[in-house]
């Protein structure tokens, strides 16, 4: 399919997408890893890393050395993880990145008189940009649970992407700091007088020349002049989208909706966290009446198991419609992937639940390319023949008290 076609019926504005000189699937922490850590290493002028989790194990102690010796030779490295996400990380383990000169930050702590509903904002994203040309984003977080069973850890299924492109590397930083200024700086002091300092820099810093995660999306420029459009010459047509509270809260479920609207042939989709709302199964399932393959990988054995309760709670739904559903029966499938039609491809930190369209900070990639969506698809091919394809009458057979358990479950499914 011609780009610009593709671009005008599964991405809508043509002007959001970029160029990218090159874009690597990455599956599991085994590509992954090394990936991002020599990244690190190659690193000569800046590193900006977030993510949700940072855990202090193995797999931790190797990133936090990599950025302690990225800080040491000069270049300039910050580090972003969630409170929640990261709450059990100490002192003894952040002590070395201090002490090596990277500057640590830490989102949405909990503060005096800071409202619930703010706390409840977090960041889900798990990004990493390098010298303004490199941006690696995707589903894992940095822990052992993502690194393979060879190498020590739980062999969690997952995927990221590497991008090498400046002006995505722009807009991932324009994210990033979005996200860093809604963050406070590891060990500082919870006072009145540091708070409203840091409610007048975000003021300053909003007002002056530096772009807002919502200019840097909504924009019909780019942030770099380009002569050549987004699928001129050898470049990759591609969207990096990031949400946040209230106007673009739901940039990246509108790019899902419009995609599944728009698919012909098939929609494969691998989601950690599947409890779709109304306007979602309804596309999928108008999907389904018009002939369109509809095949969903879920997790079988979920770290969040209310959270698969609420999940199979719709079971019956989706299979009546016609949707495929498949469960992953190898440790947890934490990956939030879909492509569709060998042309649209997304690759990100967003699963179907109330806590990314609404609560989270997540980030996705849009790949506009047949070559990288015929890569994702035979990913997720090979992932489904590994799957348990479940059918409405076994699932309907289930026992009683399960039911019982999965409607409970689905009725705190803005919670989860």
């Amino acid at each position: 399919m011609d780009c610009q076609l593709a671009l005008a019926r599964y991405g809508r504005r043509t002007e959001r997408f970029a160029q990218a000189a090159g874009v690597k699937l990455l599956v599991d922490g085994c590509e992954a890893f090394p990936e991002m850590l020599a990244a690190i290493d190659a690193a000569r002028d800046t590193v900006d890393l977030e993510t949700y989790i940072f855990a202090d194990d193995r797999t931790g102690s190797r990133f936090r050395d990599a950025l302690c010796r990225a800080a040491q030779r000069g270049v300039h490295v910050h580090l972003l993880y969630d409170y929640v996400g990261s709450w059990s990380l100490g002192r003894d383990f952040v002590q070395p990145l201090l002490d090596a000169g990277v500057e640590v930050g830490v989102f949405h702590p909990p503060l005096i008189r800071r409202p619930v509903w703010a706390f409840n904002l977090r960041n889900h994203r798990k990004t990493l940009i390098v010298d303004g040309e490199v941006v690696i984003t995707g589903g894992l977080n940095i822990g052992d649970d993502y690194a393979s069973v060879e190498d020590g850890g739980a062999g969690w299924r997952d995927t990221h992407v590497r991008i090498d492109s400046s002006e995505i590397a722009d807009r991932a930083e324009q994210a990033f700091q979005f996200a860093w200024r809604r963050g406070i700086a590891y060990g500082e002091s919870i006072s009145r007088r540091r708070r409203l300092r840091a409610a007048i820099r975000r003021v300053l810093r909003t007002r002056g020349t530096d772009y807002s995660m919502d200019e840097v999306l909504s924009t019909n420029k780019p942030l770099r002049s380009t002569r050549s459009g987004p699928c001129e010459g050898d470049g990759i047509a591609l969207q990096l989208l990031g949400n946040r509270e209230f106007g673009s809260r739901n940039r990246i479920y509108q790019s899902y909706l419009r995609a599944i609207r728009s698919a012909r042939r098939y929609i494969l989709m691998e989601n950690a966290y599947f409890i779709p709302n109304r306007a979602v199964r309804r596309a999928l399932a108008k999907a389904a009446a018009r002939g369109v393959l509809v095949a969903v990988a879920v997790a079988r054995d979920s770290d969040v198991r209310i959270a698969a309760c609420a999940s199979r709670y719709l079971y019956s739904r989706l299979l009546w419609s016609g949707i495929r559903l498949f469960e992953w029966p190898c440790t947890m499938l934490h990956a939030k992937t879909a492509v569709i039609d060998d042309v649209w491809a997304i690759v990100g930190s967003y699963n179907f639940d109330h806590r990314s369209q609404h609560h989270q900070l997540e980030s996705a990639a849009v790949v506009v390319n047949e070559d990288f969506a015929r890569c994702l698809r035979n990913q997720t091919m090979a992932d489904l023949a590994k799957c348990h394809e479940v059918t409405l009458e076994e699932h309907e057979s289930r026992p009683i008290w399960r039911m019982a358990m999965e409607s409970a479950a689905y009725l705190f499914r803005h919670w989860l």
